[in-house]
């Protein structure tokens, strides 16, 4: 948890050196500053000098605000995922979602912990510590692209040249991966087995798979329109166009068949064509199996998606798997049939925990 606000503090940090500078160089600048250089290396836009420090000083300051908002909600996450006498993960008792259902199956597993509860929780925890680093990398980023400008400046008051001094913005950019290193590693919850739907009858030495293949024929159909409208420009434009068709060709003829594999090794999604891997998850980091409507918009859209604490591979709306793992966070893929892969891998985890 220290290491929660020492990195919320070190998101200040730029804010501090953005406004200290201005007391060393605000008596030597011009009234004007260059903002935007052209191809050639040439100022091409100008702002005021006292105005761009200023909306540089805002945003450092709007995003140690958002740190110290992130810090305290990743706080209270964390003590959360410890219980109400922190050593465990929160039961009934500790105000949790008692009688509450998840899919077909209940959110608390048969010795009262509450599943739902840790997984809010741990999605919280994520997403407050995506916010801290990404407000990290924006408050370094303003403090270089000031201290880039204002150097600029100093160095040649009349046509300053940026060169090398973009690398002040680089490094500021990269001190969000100091304020990653600073918040350390999230002490994920581990959820315990709680099945959403009902296991297949498994006998103790019997085995069994399911495998499937998805298309996606919105994702082939959006990679050969904008290969063909790549390859109309590259008639009329330069050569190279011709090149950067491959791109979506590629992807549509990786992803537009995926193969889908559930069996004691876990869950694997594979390209139809090219066999690469796009997602394995073993079977010893599921905590469960369940049910659900997927909503695109609701997991980020179309097509393989990545938010903080979850992911998926979306190819429609309509029913998919999605999976419980054991870290908190959660794998959606859409499926006509997620019934049969989620009791599949339910019994697997049985087998497993029995």
């Amino acid at each position: 948890m220290r290491r929660l606000w020492a990195a919320a503090v070190l998101v200040w940090l730029p804010v501090a050196v953005t406004a200290a500078t201005w007391g060393s160089w605000s008596g030597r600048l011009p009234a004007r500053v260059a903002t935007h250089w052209g191809p050639s290396g040439a100022p091409d836009r100008f702002s005021s000098t006292e105005g761009f420090w200023t909306t540089m000083v805002v945003i450092g300051v709007v995003a140690g605000v958002v740190a110290v908002v992130a810090a305290v909600v990743a706080a209270r996450a964390e003590r959360l995922t410890r219980g109400a006498d922190g050593t465990g993960p929160p039961r009934a008792a500790d105000g949790g979602t008692e009688g509450r259902d998840v899919g077909r199956g209940a959110s608390r597993t048969d010795d009262g912990v509450d599943r739902e509860a840790i997984g809010v929780a741990a999605r919280r925890l994520s997403n407050a510590r995506f916010l801290l680093v990404g407000a990290g990398a924006a408050s370094g980023a303003t403090a270089g692209m000031w201290a880039a400008t204002a150097t600029a400046a100093l160095a040649d008051p009349v046509e300053p040249r940026l060169g090398w001094r973009f690398l002040y913005f680089a490094a500021g950019l990269a001190w969000g991966l100091v304020v990653w290193l600073a918040a350390g590693r999230v002490s994920r919850p581990v959820l315990p087995v709680g099945p959403a739907v009902n296991p297949l009858a498994l006998g103790p030495t019997e085995r069994a798979g399911f495998s499937t293949t998805l298309r996606a024929p919105l994702i082939a159909g959006v990679t050969l329109a904008s290969a063909v409208l790549v390859m109309v420009l590259a008639l009329t434009g330069p050569p190279a166009l011709w090149f950067v068709a491959l791109i979506p060709l590629a992807a549509g003829l990786a992803f537009g068949r995926i193969r889908v594999t559930a069996d004691r090794r876990g869950l694997r999604l594979v390209t139809g064509l090219f066999g690469v891997p796009v997602k394995r998850i073993p079977l010893g980091d599921i905590a469960g199996a369940e049910v659900a409507e997927i909503d695109p918009m609701a997991w980020g859209g179309w097509g393989y998606r990545v938010t903080p604490g979850r992911s998926a591979l979306v190819l429609r709306a309509g029913p998919g798997l999605v999976l419980q793992l054991r870290d908190g966070r959660r794998f959606a893929v859409t499926l006509d049939d997620p019934q049969t892969p989620a009791a599949l891998l339910n019994a697997l985890l049985n087998r497993v925990a029995g």
